[in-house]
């Protein structure tokens, strides 16, 4: 599964524009696409549709935020290959909602890393215009990046800024991206545009995607009925140029640094699914005896016990348990402590706080 943020601190270069028409471009490729709407403004739950209030049960406020919403339970089928997880304009409060709350940073990722392997070929953010909590939950979540360049000065300028601005944050959270370039809302006509086309070439070239989006009024009028380009003229110039851009994408592999591989396996040692169950995961270097307790094993004290793995002196159990949500905890040389690894957590009767599984 592919995971891409759209991002753009510059407002008004088109990225709801570039999320919902590629991620419909995808879908006309036979790819399972989700798309997820992390913006408060909702731009893209309105341009696929998304406006009933009876259909926004479950939104990016609720996946954020409540830690027993799963995106299969957030995310609203549009067709056989496109789901989308709708945002509403609550969605502006969560930053100071979470904002003493541990993992906040990463309530997306973790929300994502629950979804089966064979659930999607792409997850498709789309971002606010700014470096807020919201967009850093979608570039932890995210392994590429689609940054949407209009044919403006300021565009430009933002483009090299924003690149910098990636740069620090890749280098704080150790999380290496794979960024792409787009152009995008392009007149070729003009001798403006194909000169500053030009620079972003000279400056970009390594990350600029050969697939440009045109202006197109085609392309507002879609938005504006609720549908992609491909629900209202499949045959136009754009869809066309959508389809391009989306074949050129799917050849694009995403990779993982080795350099990254660090964060990777952290995010890892969370519970996850293994054929034979849920496989739990420790690292506790000092121990000399290590179970998992909980609902499953009705909270005795001899648990599961778990076994230290000499390739990587992990402590691991497999539970073979019933799909449900389980509340658990870690014993450690007879201390109960809840699962560092996992984010999803919920205080019991007496205060203290047990992680959740939910399978």
């Amino acid at each position: 599964m592919r995971t891409i943020a759209v991002i753009n601190q510059k407002g008004g270069c088109g990225k709801t524009t570039i999320a919902t028409n590629l991620s419909g471009a995808l879908a006309e490729l036979e790819r399972r696409v989700l798309l997820i709407d992390i913006d408060p403004q909702s731009h893209a739950s309105i341009g696929l549709g998304v406006k009933d209030n009876e259909q926004r049960q479950s939104t990016t406020y609720e996946l954020l935020l409540d830690q027993k919403t799963t995106a299969s339970d957030a995310a609203i089928r549009l067709d056989d290959r496109l789901c989308v997880i709708p945002a509403s304009t609550v969605l502006s409060g969560v930053e100071q909602e979470l904002v003493d709350k541990m993992g906040r940073e990463e309530r997306l990722a973790h929300k994502l890393s629950r979804l089966p392997e064979n659930a999607f070929d792409f997850v498709i953010i789309d971002c606010p215009p700014s470096v807020g909590l919201l967009t850093f939950n979608a570039l932890i979540a995210a392994r590429e990046l689609i940054i949407p360049v209009d044919a403006s000065f300021f565009s430009l300028h933002g483009l090299a800024k924003l690149r910098e601005t990636l740069e620090v944050i890749e280098d704080e959270l150790n999380h290496r991206l794979r960024v792409h370039v787009v152009c995008n809302n392009l007149d070729t006509r003009t001798h403006f545009s194909n000169a500053l086309l030009e620079e972003i070439e000279r400056f970009h070239g390594a990350i600029l995607m050969d697939t440009f989006i045109s202006s197109s009024v085609r392309l507002k009028e879609a938005a504006a009925k609720g549908v992609t380009i491909f629900g209202l003229e499949r045959s136009s110039k754009p869809a066309a140029q959508f389809l391009s851009l989306a074949r050129e994408l799917v050849e694009k592999e995403a990779r993982i640094d080795t350099s990254d591989l660090e964060s990777w396996m952290e995010k890892l040692h969370g519970p996850r699914l293994v054929p034979e169950g849920v496989q739990f995961t420790l690292d506790a270097p000092g121990a000399k005896d290590v179970r998992v307790t909980g609902e499953f094993t009705n909270w005795s004290r001899e648990g599961l016990p778990m076994k230290r793995d000499p390739a990587d002196g992990l402590w691991k159990a497999v539970a073979d348990v019933a799909p449900g949500e389980y509340e658990y905890r870690f014993v450690v040389d007879e201390v109960w402590i809840r699962d560092p690894n996992n984010k999803d957590y919920i205080r019991n009767e007496f205060g203290q706080e047990n992680s959740l599984l939910i399978v």
